[in-house]
């Protein structure tokens, strides 16, 4: 192992045991202490926040490349049932539409879902009473019509 090399790993040892620290509930100052960071706190926090960046961006690249292979897998399967669902066949159009629903739930290209909101009308009653509650919340006193 080249120094380079080396000190990598001495790296990744101390950025896994500071997030093991962490993870077991131990303060920065402590973590900082233990492994021997000579920014303290500070330290510690940004190379253990680093060390997290550096484990997402790796699960990010291992699943991009896992949703690639599945797409291809997706795109032999639709390739070998298309014949005949064009031309009708039922098992493989519906092997066909399964295949596309996949891959466009794979890949997040189903559209956003409308949600409809409706606004009721609050009567004087209605905000009265959310007045009162907020002032109780707030610590003052009753509005109109309180004890």
């Amino acid at each position: 192992m080249g120094t380079s090399q080396a000190k990598r790993a001495e790296v990744a040892a101390r950025r896994n045991k500071a997030i093991q620290l962490r993870l077991a509930g131990v303060d920065w100052d402590t973590i900082a202490e233990q492994l021997g960071y000579r920014g303290g706190r500070g330290a510690a926090c940004k190379d253990v926040a680093r060390a997290l960046q550096e484990r997402r961006a790796d699960l990010d690249k291992t699943a991009e490349e896992l949703r690639a292979v599945e797409v291809a897998r997706l795109d032999r399967l639709q390739a070998a049932a298309w014949g005949l669902a064009v031309q009708g066949e039922p098992a493989s159009l519906n092997a066909v539409l399964r295949i596309i629903d996949r891959r466009i739930r794979l890949l997040g290209l189903d559209a956003p879902r409308r949600t409809e909101v409706t606004v009721q009308q609050i009567d004087s009653r209605d905000a009265e009473l959310i007045e009162m509650i907020n002032e109780a919340r707030a610590g003052g006193e009753p509005g109109p019509g309180g004890g």
